[in-house]
Protein backbone atom coordinates (compact mmCIF):
# COMPACT_ATOMS: atom_id res chain seq x y z
CA UNK A 1 0.00 0.00 0.00
CA UNK A 2 1.41 3.64 -0.81
CA UNK A 3 1.25 6.18 1.94
CA UNK A 4 -0.05 9.24 -0.07
CA UNK A 5 2.71 12.26 0.36
CA UNK A 6 1.25 15.45 2.56
CA UNK A 7 2.40 18.39 1.45
CA UNK A 8 4.24 20.15 4.30
CA UNK A 9 1.76 23.58 4.08
CA UNK A 10 -1.20 21.19 4.74
CA UNK A 11 0.31 19.52 8.35
CA UNK A 12 0.29 21.58 11.48
CA UNK A 13 2.70 20.84 14.49
CA UNK A 14 0.73 20.30 17.62
CA UNK A 15 3.07 20.30 20.73
CA UNK A 16 0.39 20.24 23.37
CA UNK A 17 -3.21 20.17 23.63
CA UNK A 18 -4.72 23.66 23.23
CA UNK A 19 -5.54 25.45 27.13
CA UNK A 20 -9.10 26.15 27.13
CA UNK A 21 -9.75 29.47 29.45
CA UNK A 22 -12.51 29.25 31.78
CA UNK A 23 -15.16 31.58 31.93
CA UNK A 24 -14.09 33.30 35.59
CA UNK A 25 -16.65 36.21 36.98
CA UNK A 26 -14.28 38.35 39.08
CA UNK A 27 -16.22 39.38 42.21
CA UNK A 28 -16.25 43.10 41.77
CA UNK A 29 -13.99 45.25 43.75
CA UNK A 30 -16.09 46.85 45.81
CA UNK A 31 -17.43 43.60 47.15
CA UNK A 32 -14.93 43.10 49.16
CA UNK A 33 -14.86 46.32 51.15
CA UNK A 34 -15.58 45.80 55.29
CA UNK A 35 -19.42 45.73 55.26
CA UNK A 36 -19.19 48.84 57.10
CA UNK A 37 -18.14 50.86 54.35
CA UNK A 38 -20.87 49.25 52.06
CA UNK A 39 -23.61 50.12 54.45
CA UNK A 40 -22.21 53.69 53.90
CA UNK A 41 -22.29 53.45 50.43
CA UNK A 42 -25.56 51.34 50.08
CA UNK A 43 -27.67 54.03 52.45
CA UNK A 44 -27.09 56.87 50.15
CA UNK A 45 -29.45 55.35 47.25
CA UNK A 46 -33.35 54.74 47.80
CA UNK A 47 -34.54 51.86 49.00
CA UNK A 48 -36.06 50.43 44.93
CA UNK A 49 -31.76 50.43 44.37
CA UNK A 50 -30.81 49.11 47.45
CA UNK A 51 -34.06 46.29 46.61
CA UNK A 52 -31.98 45.85 43.39
CA UNK A 53 -28.63 45.87 45.11
CA UNK A 54 -29.52 42.73 47.32
CA UNK A 55 -30.46 41.01 44.37
CA UNK A 56 -26.84 41.20 42.90
CA UNK A 57 -24.82 38.83 44.65
CA UNK A 58 -25.27 36.46 48.19
CA UNK A 59 -22.47 38.80 49.43
CA UNK A 60 -24.47 42.30 48.78
CA UNK A 61 -28.01 40.16 49.72
CA UNK A 62 -26.12 39.41 53.27
CA UNK A 63 -24.89 43.05 54.17
CA UNK A 64 -28.36 44.34 53.35
CA UNK A 65 -30.17 41.76 55.11
CA UNK A 66 -27.92 41.99 58.12
CA UNK A 67 -28.05 45.99 58.65
CA UNK A 68 -30.55 47.40 60.88
CA UNK A 69 -30.51 50.86 58.77
CA UNK A 70 -30.81 49.82 55.94
CA UNK A 71 -33.94 47.29 56.51
CA UNK A 72 -35.31 50.40 58.30
CA UNK A 73 -34.93 52.49 55.22
CA UNK A 74 -36.57 50.37 53.12
CA UNK A 75 -39.55 49.73 55.29
CA UNK A 76 -40.07 52.94 55.92
CA UNK A 77 -40.94 53.50 51.80
CA UNK A 78 -42.88 50.23 51.45
CA UNK A 79 -44.98 51.65 54.64
CA UNK A 80 -44.73 55.23 52.78
CA UNK A 81 -43.12 56.91 55.77
CA UNK A 82 -40.38 59.08 56.49
CA UNK A 83 -37.90 59.06 59.08
CA UNK A 84 -38.78 60.98 62.22
CA UNK A 85 -36.10 64.37 63.77
CA UNK A 86 -32.79 63.05 65.82
CA UNK A 87 -33.66 61.68 69.41
CA UNK A 88 -32.68 59.37 71.78
CA UNK A 89 -34.72 56.51 69.99
CA UNK A 90 -32.06 54.20 68.28
CA UNK A 91 -32.68 52.89 65.18
CA UNK A 92 -33.65 49.37 66.08
CA UNK A 93 -35.92 50.96 68.10
CA UNK A 94 -37.71 52.84 65.25
CA UNK A 95 -37.45 49.76 62.92
CA UNK A 96 -39.37 47.82 66.14
CA UNK A 97 -42.16 50.01 66.25
CA UNK A 98 -42.58 50.50 62.22
CA UNK A 99 -42.87 47.09 62.23
CA UNK A 100 -45.33 46.91 65.02
CA UNK A 101 -47.69 49.32 63.82
CA UNK A 102 -47.78 47.94 60.49
CA UNK A 103 -48.65 44.34 61.96
CA UNK A 104 -51.76 46.24 64.04
CA UNK A 105 -52.99 48.13 61.09
CA UNK A 106 -52.20 44.70 58.21
CA UNK A 107 -54.15 42.71 61.35
CA UNK A 108 -56.24 45.57 61.94
CA UNK A 109 -55.87 44.70 65.95
CA UNK A 110 -55.69 48.08 68.37
CA UNK A 111 -54.05 48.20 71.52
CA UNK A 112 -56.53 49.84 73.34
CA UNK A 113 -59.78 51.88 73.43
CA UNK A 114 -60.16 54.90 75.24
CA UNK A 115 -63.32 57.33 75.64
CA UNK A 116 -62.21 60.88 75.37
CA UNK A 117 -64.47 63.96 76.94
CA UNK A 118 -65.48 66.13 74.03
CA UNK A 119 -68.11 67.89 75.49
CA UNK A 120 -70.66 70.94 74.03
CA UNK A 121 -71.85 71.86 70.92
CA UNK A 122 -69.54 71.80 67.46
CA UNK A 123 -69.91 74.70 65.24
CA UNK A 124 -66.36 73.50 63.57
CA UNK A 125 -63.55 70.70 63.79
CA UNK A 126 -60.34 69.65 62.74
CA UNK A 127 -57.84 66.39 63.02
CA UNK A 128 -54.82 67.12 62.08
CA UNK A 129 -51.23 64.80 63.13
CA UNK A 130 -52.85 63.36 66.43
CA UNK A 131 -55.14 66.56 67.71
CA UNK A 132 -58.98 67.17 67.46
CA UNK A 133 -59.81 70.72 67.79
CA UNK A 134 -63.38 71.93 67.56
CA UNK A 135 -64.89 75.10 68.21
CA UNK A 136 -68.41 75.77 69.93
CA UNK A 137 -70.20 78.82 70.92
CA UNK A 138 -70.74 79.41 74.99
CA UNK A 139 -74.23 79.29 74.61
CA UNK A 140 -73.68 75.12 73.75
CA UNK A 141 -75.77 75.51 70.51
CA UNK A 142 -75.81 76.72 67.10
CA UNK A 143 -74.42 80.40 66.89
CA UNK A 144 -74.78 82.11 63.87
CA UNK A 145 -72.19 85.13 64.72
CA UNK A 146 -69.31 82.42 65.46
CA UNK A 147 -67.54 80.44 68.12
CA UNK A 148 -64.74 81.97 70.66
CA UNK A 149 -64.65 78.74 72.57
CA UNK A 150 -61.87 76.84 71.33
CA UNK A 151 -60.99 72.91 72.43
CA UNK A 152 -57.55 70.90 70.98
CA UNK A 153 -57.13 67.28 72.64
CA UNK A 154 -53.57 65.63 71.91
CA UNK A 155 -55.49 62.06 71.25
CA UNK A 156 -54.09 59.02 73.28
CA UNK A 157 -52.06 56.74 71.97
CA UNK A 158 -51.19 52.71 72.41
CA UNK A 159 -48.18 54.50 74.44
CA UNK A 160 -49.26 58.28 75.60
CA UNK A 161 -52.17 59.15 77.26
CA UNK A 162 -52.67 62.45 75.66
CA UNK A 163 -54.48 65.70 76.89
CA UNK A 164 -56.66 68.30 76.22
CA UNK A 165 -56.67 72.15 76.27
CA UNK A 166 -59.77 74.12 76.69
CA UNK A 167 -59.38 78.05 76.05
CA UNK A 168 -62.93 79.68 76.90
CA UNK A 169 -62.72 82.90 74.91
CA UNK A 170 -60.14 83.12 71.87
CA UNK A 171 -60.87 86.89 71.49
CA UNK A 172 -62.85 86.49 67.92
CA UNK A 173 -65.62 85.12 66.52
CA UNK A 174 -64.80 82.29 64.07
CA UNK A 175 -66.91 80.31 61.52
CA UNK A 176 -64.30 78.14 60.67
CA UNK A 177 -60.33 77.21 61.23
CA UNK A 178 -57.55 75.12 59.84
CA UNK A 179 -54.62 73.71 62.18
CA UNK A 180 -51.25 72.38 61.56
CA UNK A 181 -49.70 71.16 64.89
CA UNK A 182 -46.60 70.38 63.87
CA UNK A 183 -46.05 74.11 63.28
CA UNK A 184 -47.83 75.20 66.69
CA UNK A 185 -50.16 76.84 64.17
CA UNK A 186 -53.96 77.95 63.77
CA UNK A 187 -55.76 79.74 61.31
CA UNK A 188 -59.37 81.58 62.63
CA UNK A 189 -61.18 82.49 59.78
CA UNK A 190 -63.29 85.76 61.30
CA UNK A 191 -67.49 85.81 61.32
CA UNK A 192 -68.62 88.80 58.80
CA UNK A 193 -71.84 89.70 60.90
CA UNK A 194 -70.73 93.39 60.82
CA UNK A 195 -69.62 93.29 56.96
CA UNK A 196 -70.94 96.03 56.45
CA UNK A 197 -69.16 97.95 59.18
CA UNK A 198 -65.61 96.50 57.91
CA UNK A 199 -65.37 97.58 53.97
CA UNK A 200 -65.34 94.10 52.97
CA UNK A 201 -62.58 92.58 54.07
CA UNK A 202 -62.55 88.51 54.95
CA UNK A 203 -60.46 87.76 57.93
CA UNK A 204 -58.02 85.12 58.77
CA UNK A 205 -56.08 85.11 61.77
CA UNK A 206 -52.86 83.66 62.03
CA UNK A 207 -51.84 81.98 65.96
CA UNK A 208 -50.32 79.51 67.94
CA UNK A 209 -52.61 76.70 69.20
CA UNK A 210 -50.70 76.59 72.17
CA UNK A 211 -50.49 80.10 73.31
CA UNK A 212 -53.23 81.95 71.20
CA UNK A 213 -50.84 84.63 70.07
CA UNK A 214 -49.52 85.82 66.76
CA UNK A 215 -47.52 83.03 64.92
CA UNK A 216 -43.77 84.35 65.48
CA UNK A 217 -43.28 83.25 61.30
CA UNK A 218 -46.19 85.26 60.33
CA UNK A 219 -45.26 88.66 58.77
CA UNK A 220 -48.78 89.94 59.50
CA UNK A 221 -51.08 88.59 62.46
CA UNK A 222 -54.14 88.60 59.97
CA UNK A 223 -54.38 87.50 56.20
CA UNK A 224 -57.06 89.68 54.41
CA UNK A 225 -58.90 89.81 51.27
CA UNK A 226 -61.01 91.79 49.97
CA UNK A 227 -65.14 90.46 48.76
CA UNK A 228 -68.46 92.77 47.39
CA UNK A 229 -70.93 90.20 49.35
CA UNK A 230 -71.11 88.50 52.91
CA UNK A 231 -69.62 85.11 52.67
CA UNK A 232 -72.18 82.11 53.12
CA UNK A 233 -69.61 79.12 52.59
CA UNK A 234 -66.24 78.25 53.22
CA UNK A 235 -63.35 75.63 53.59
CA UNK A 236 -59.95 76.41 54.67
CA UNK A 237 -56.63 74.65 54.53
CA UNK A 238 -53.10 74.88 55.50
CA UNK A 239 -50.33 73.11 53.42
CA UNK A 240 -46.84 73.89 54.93
CA UNK A 241 -46.12 78.06 54.16
CA UNK A 242 -49.28 78.37 52.60
CA UNK A 243 -53.25 78.49 53.45
CA UNK A 244 -55.79 78.18 51.00
CA UNK A 245 -59.91 79.03 51.08
CA UNK A 246 -62.43 78.08 48.81
CA UNK A 247 -65.94 79.96 49.70
CA UNK A 248 -69.13 80.94 48.55
CA UNK A 249 -70.88 84.66 48.48
CA UNK A 250 -74.22 85.90 48.22
CA UNK A 251 -74.91 86.02 44.61
CA UNK A 252 -71.63 85.52 43.01
CA UNK A 253 -69.80 82.40 42.23
CA UNK A 254 -66.93 80.02 44.08
CA UNK A 255 -63.97 82.11 44.91
CA UNK A 256 -60.50 80.61 45.71
CA UNK A 257 -57.75 82.52 47.65
CA UNK A 258 -54.36 81.22 48.74
CA UNK A 259 -51.87 82.79 50.77
CA UNK A 260 -48.35 82.52 51.87
CA UNK A 261 -49.22 82.98 55.72
CA UNK A 262 -45.71 83.73 56.45
CA UNK A 263 -45.28 86.41 53.93
CA UNK A 264 -49.07 87.58 53.90
CA UNK A 265 -48.51 87.79 49.63
CA UNK A 266 -51.83 86.71 48.35
CA UNK A 267 -50.09 83.63 45.75
CA UNK A 268 -54.02 82.61 44.01
CA UNK A 269 -57.25 84.73 44.45
CA UNK A 270 -59.16 83.71 41.71
CA UNK A 271 -63.29 83.94 41.45
CA UNK A 272 -65.96 84.37 38.49
CA UNK A 273 -64.43 84.92 34.47
CA UNK A 274 -60.76 83.17 36.11
CA UNK A 275 -62.11 79.97 37.08
CA UNK A 276 -63.11 77.44 35.24
CA UNK A 277 -67.52 77.02 34.64
CA UNK A 278 -69.53 74.71 37.33
CA UNK A 279 -66.91 74.33 39.74
CA UNK A 280 -67.88 71.64 42.45
CA UNK A 281 -64.76 71.35 45.04
CA UNK A 282 -61.18 72.26 45.92
CA UNK A 283 -57.96 70.20 47.60
CA UNK A 284 -54.14 70.67 47.13
CA UNK A 285 -52.05 68.40 45.81
CA UNK A 286 -49.04 70.18 47.23
CA UNK A 287 -48.43 73.62 48.87
CA UNK A 288 -47.64 74.72 45.30
CA UNK A 289 -50.51 72.62 43.86
CA UNK A 290 -54.02 71.67 43.51
CA UNK A 291 -57.12 70.24 42.09
CA UNK A 292 -60.36 71.49 40.90
CA UNK A 293 -63.46 69.46 40.14
CA UNK A 294 -66.00 70.65 37.17
CA UNK A 295 -69.32 68.76 36.85
CA UNK A 296 -69.52 69.79 33.49
CA UNK A 297 -69.23 67.47 30.35
CA UNK A 298 -69.57 64.42 32.51
CA UNK A 299 -66.97 65.96 35.30
CA UNK A 300 -63.38 66.52 35.53
CA UNK A 301 -60.15 66.96 37.28
CA UNK A 302 -57.95 70.23 37.24
CA UNK A 303 -54.94 70.34 37.96
CA UNK A 304 -53.18 73.42 38.67
CA UNK A 305 -49.60 74.82 39.45
CA UNK A 306 -48.65 77.85 41.33
CA UNK A 307 -45.82 79.78 42.07
CA UNK A 308 -45.18 83.77 44.19
CA UNK A 309 -46.96 85.56 41.65
CA UNK A 310 -50.36 85.51 40.73
CA UNK A 311 -49.42 85.37 37.05
CA UNK A 312 -47.55 82.17 37.31
CA UNK A 313 -50.76 80.08 37.59
CA UNK A 314 -51.12 77.07 35.01
CA UNK A 315 -53.82 74.65 33.76
CA UNK A 316 -51.40 71.00 33.74
CA UNK A 317 -53.93 69.25 33.41
CA UNK A 318 -57.73 67.95 33.19
CA UNK A 319 -58.54 64.38 34.01
CA UNK A 320 -61.86 63.59 32.76
CA UNK A 321 -64.15 60.96 34.53
CA UNK A 322 -66.10 58.38 32.66
CA UNK A 323 -68.45 59.10 29.81
CA UNK A 324 -71.76 59.61 30.20
CA UNK A 325 -74.93 58.35 28.02
CA UNK A 326 -76.90 61.11 26.69
CA UNK A 327 -79.30 63.40 29.13
CA UNK A 328 -77.16 62.25 31.87
CA UNK A 329 -75.54 64.87 34.06
CA UNK A 330 -73.11 65.27 37.20
CA UNK A 331 -74.66 66.92 39.95
CA UNK A 332 -72.20 66.72 42.61
CA UNK A 333 -68.99 65.97 42.77
CA UNK A 334 -67.14 66.57 46.03
CA UNK A 335 -63.22 65.88 47.02
CA UNK A 336 -61.61 65.02 50.18
CA UNK A 337 -57.85 63.51 51.28
CA UNK A 338 -56.03 63.64 54.57
CA UNK A 339 -54.90 66.84 55.95
CA UNK A 340 -51.28 67.80 55.22
CA UNK A 341 -48.67 68.25 57.71
CA UNK A 342 -45.13 70.49 57.41
CA UNK A 343 -42.97 68.50 59.37
CA UNK A 344 -42.80 65.48 62.14
CA UNK A 345 -43.53 66.10 65.27
CA UNK A 346 -40.51 66.08 67.72
CA UNK A 347 -41.82 63.02 69.80
CA UNK A 348 -42.25 60.99 66.83
CA UNK A 349 -39.59 58.58 65.51
CA UNK A 350 -41.72 58.68 62.15
CA UNK A 351 -44.56 59.85 60.02
CA UNK A 352 -46.52 59.69 56.60
CA UNK A 353 -44.80 61.25 53.67
CA UNK A 354 -47.01 63.53 52.56
CA UNK A 355 -47.07 62.48 48.75
CA UNK A 356 -48.22 59.08 49.87
CA UNK A 357 -51.97 60.15 50.31
CA UNK A 358 -54.90 58.64 48.63
CA UNK A 359 -58.03 61.33 46.84
CA UNK A 360 -61.63 60.43 47.54
CA UNK A 361 -63.90 62.11 44.69
CA UNK A 362 -67.74 61.48 46.08
CA UNK A 363 -69.64 61.51 42.62
CA UNK A 364 -73.58 61.83 42.20
CA UNK A 365 -75.21 61.70 38.46
CA UNK A 366 -79.24 62.41 37.25
CA UNK A 367 -80.83 60.97 34.14
CA UNK A 368 -83.50 62.93 32.88
CA UNK A 369 -84.59 61.02 30.19
CA UNK A 370 -88.23 61.03 30.63
CA UNK A 371 -88.33 57.66 28.86
CA UNK A 372 -86.16 56.30 31.81
CA UNK A 373 -87.28 55.70 35.22
CA UNK A 374 -85.24 58.83 37.68
CA UNK A 375 -82.25 58.11 39.30
CA UNK A 376 -79.52 59.51 41.28
CA UNK A 377 -77.04 57.52 41.80
CA UNK A 378 -73.64 57.89 43.88
CA UNK A 379 -70.28 56.77 43.43
CA UNK A 380 -66.87 56.83 45.29
CA UNK A 381 -63.78 57.08 42.74
CA UNK A 382 -60.83 56.36 44.88
CA UNK A 383 -57.20 56.94 43.09
CA UNK A 384 -53.43 58.14 44.45
CA UNK A 385 -51.72 61.51 44.77
CA UNK A 386 -49.41 60.33 42.06
CA UNK A 387 -51.80 60.49 39.44
CA UNK A 388 -52.00 64.44 39.35
CA UNK A 389 -48.63 64.64 40.24
CA UNK A 390 -47.12 62.53 37.22
CA UNK A 391 -49.07 65.08 34.99
CA UNK A 392 -47.21 67.98 36.84
CA UNK A 393 -43.85 66.35 36.38
CA UNK A 394 -44.76 65.23 32.43
CA UNK A 395 -45.57 69.00 31.98
CA UNK A 396 -42.64 70.36 33.46
CA UNK A 397 -39.92 67.62 31.89
CA UNK A 398 -41.79 68.37 28.39
CA UNK A 399 -41.93 72.46 29.11
CA UNK A 400 -45.58 71.86 27.60
CA UNK A 401 -47.58 75.19 27.16
CA UNK A 402 -50.95 73.79 27.20
CA UNK A 403 -52.76 71.42 29.96
CA UNK A 404 -53.12 67.50 28.83
CA UNK A 405 -56.67 66.71 28.17
CA UNK A 406 -56.32 63.46 29.64
CA UNK A 407 -59.27 60.72 29.05
CA UNK A 408 -60.80 58.46 31.55
CA UNK A 409 -59.63 55.49 29.48
CA UNK A 410 -55.84 56.43 29.87
CA UNK A 411 -55.97 56.99 33.85
CA UNK A 412 -58.86 55.52 35.11
CA UNK A 413 -59.51 51.95 34.78
CA UNK A 414 -55.39 51.32 36.38
CA UNK A 415 -54.81 54.07 38.35
CA UNK A 416 -58.36 53.94 40.47
CA UNK A 417 -61.11 52.36 42.38
CA UNK A 418 -65.05 53.39 41.47
CA UNK A 419 -67.59 51.92 44.64
CA UNK A 420 -70.95 52.23 45.01
CA UNK A 421 -72.06 54.84 47.14
CA UNK A 422 -73.91 53.11 50.48
CA UNK A 423 -74.09 55.77 53.24
CA UNK A 424 -72.96 59.68 53.06
CA UNK A 425 -70.06 60.29 55.26
CA UNK A 426 -70.80 62.67 58.05
CA UNK A 427 -68.13 63.59 59.47
CA UNK A 428 -64.96 64.49 57.37
CA UNK A 429 -60.97 63.73 57.94
CA UNK A 430 -62.12 60.00 56.92
CA UNK A 431 -58.80 59.79 55.20
CA UNK A 432 -55.23 59.31 55.67
CA UNK A 433 -52.12 58.42 54.04
CA UNK A 434 -53.74 55.53 51.96
CA UNK A 435 -56.14 54.31 53.95
CA UNK A 436 -59.83 55.39 53.89
CA UNK A 437 -63.10 55.00 56.43
CA UNK A 438 -65.84 53.39 54.25
CA UNK A 439 -69.28 53.66 55.80
CA UNK A 440 -71.91 50.54 55.09
CA UNK A 441 -76.07 49.94 54.84
CA UNK A 442 -75.56 47.76 57.68
CA UNK A 443 -74.31 50.68 60.14
CA UNK A 444 -70.81 49.57 60.01
CA UNK A 445 -67.96 50.81 58.85
CA UNK A 446 -64.74 49.52 56.95
CA UNK A 447 -61.68 50.55 56.81
CA UNK A 448 -59.81 50.28 52.89
CA UNK A 449 -56.28 50.50 52.28
CA UNK A 450 -54.69 51.28 48.99
CA UNK A 451 -50.93 50.75 50.15
CA UNK A 452 -51.32 46.73 49.04
CA UNK A 453 -48.01 45.28 49.32
CA UNK A 454 -47.10 41.35 48.36
CA UNK A 455 -43.56 41.05 50.18
CA UNK A 456 -42.64 38.93 52.99
CA UNK A 457 -42.67 42.14 54.90
CA UNK A 458 -46.60 42.83 54.68
CA UNK A 459 -47.35 38.98 55.52
CA UNK A 460 -49.80 38.35 58.69
CA UNK A 461 -50.91 35.28 59.55
CA UNK A 462 -54.31 35.96 61.22
CA UNK A 463 -54.92 34.63 64.81
CA UNK A 464 -57.42 31.96 65.56
CA UNK A 465 -58.90 34.42 68.14
CA UNK A 466 -58.79 37.53 65.67
CA UNK A 467 -62.01 39.48 65.76
CA UNK A 468 -61.04 40.95 62.58
CA UNK A 469 -62.75 40.19 58.63
CA UNK A 470 -59.51 40.89 56.06
CA UNK A 471 -59.70 40.81 52.25
CA UNK A 472 -57.14 41.78 49.42
CA UNK A 473 -59.31 42.95 45.99
CA UNK A 474 -56.34 43.09 43.68
CA UNK A 475 -58.93 42.16 40.70
CA UNK A 476 -60.95 44.14 38.74
CA UNK A 477 -64.70 45.09 39.91
CA UNK A 478 -67.01 46.55 37.52
CA UNK A 479 -69.97 49.18 37.71
CA UNK A 480 -72.45 48.05 35.76
CA UNK A 481 -73.82 51.19 33.18
CA UNK A 482 -77.40 51.39 34.44
CA UNK A 483 -78.43 53.84 31.99
CA UNK A 484 -75.77 56.24 33.57
CA UNK A 485 -73.10 55.41 31.60
CA UNK A 486 -72.51 54.03 27.71
CA UNK A 487 -70.39 50.82 28.60
CA UNK A 488 -69.88 48.92 32.01
CA UNK A 489 -66.75 51.23 34.15
CA UNK A 490 -63.95 48.74 35.22
CA UNK A 491 -61.39 49.88 37.86
CA UNK A 492 -58.84 47.79 39.33
CA UNK A 493 -56.72 49.82 41.68
CA UNK A 494 -55.86 47.06 44.69
CA UNK A 495 -57.38 47.66 47.98
CA UNK A 496 -57.21 45.89 51.69
CA UNK A 497 -60.31 45.40 53.49
CA UNK A 498 -60.87 45.67 56.96
CA UNK A 499 -63.61 44.98 59.18
CA UNK A 500 -64.26 44.78 62.88
CA UNK A 501 -68.05 44.90 64.66
CA UNK A 502 -66.77 47.51 67.10
CA UNK A 503 -67.14 49.82 64.62
CA UNK A 504 -70.85 49.44 64.30
CA UNK A 505 -73.16 52.07 65.63
CA UNK A 506 -71.32 55.35 65.15
CA UNK A 507 -72.01 58.20 62.86
CA UNK A 508 -68.65 58.29 61.51
CA UNK A 509 -65.35 57.26 62.22
CA UNK A 510 -62.09 59.68 61.50
CA UNK A 511 -58.67 58.08 60.91
CA UNK A 512 -54.99 59.60 61.25
CA UNK A 513 -51.60 57.65 61.34
CA UNK A 514 -52.35 55.28 64.86
CA UNK A 515 -55.97 55.67 65.66
CA UNK A 516 -59.88 55.26 64.76
CA UNK A 517 -61.54 57.92 66.38
CA UNK A 518 -65.70 56.94 66.53
CA UNK A 519 -67.81 59.79 66.89
CA UNK A 520 -71.99 58.85 68.04
CA UNK A 521 -73.53 62.38 67.82
CA UNK A 522 -75.10 63.42 64.10
CA UNK A 523 -72.39 66.31 62.44
CA UNK A 524 -73.55 70.04 63.26
CA UNK A 525 -76.24 69.65 65.55
CA UNK A 526 -77.50 71.62 68.26
CA UNK A 527 -76.72 68.58 70.70
CA UNK A 528 -74.11 67.19 73.38
CA UNK A 529 -70.85 65.95 71.05
CA UNK A 530 -70.06 63.90 74.34
CA UNK A 531 -67.01 61.80 74.02
CA UNK A 532 -64.78 60.38 71.34
CA UNK A 533 -63.97 56.71 71.14
CA UNK A 534 -60.36 56.37 70.12
CA UNK A 535 -59.16 52.62 68.76
CA UNK A 536 -55.26 53.43 69.33
CA UNK A 537 -52.68 50.98 66.99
Amino acid sequence: MITPKLDARQTTAVDSPPTIKEDVKETPTFIILPSELLVEILRHLDYRSILRCSSVCRELNRVIDSSVELQYRIELALDCMLDGPPSTVTVAERLEQLRTLRRAWTLFEWKKEVRVPMPGFCQAYELVGGVFAKTSSSRGIYNHSGSRNFISSWLPSSSDPGHTLVRNDIGISTRDFAIDPSQDLIALVKTDDDFANECGYIEVYIRTISSNVKHLEASSPVLRTLTSFAMTSAFIQIVDDVIGMMFWMEIESPRITIWNWKTGQILVDRDGDDLPSHISDFSFISNRAYMITRGVDGGSIQVFTFGEDQHEIIHVASLSLPPLRSRTHLVHCAIHTGPFVARCTPDTSFWTSQEERLYVLSVQYIQVDPDVPSARPKFFLFFKHSTPLRYIRKYREQRATSPFEVPWEEWGPHESRMLHHQLPYQWLRYVHGHRVVFPLLSGSMQVLDFNVRKTKRHIFPLQPDSKASIEVIDYPSTILSDCIFPRPIETSLPYRVCQRDELKGFSGVMIDEQRLIGLKSPSFTDGDMKDLYVFAF
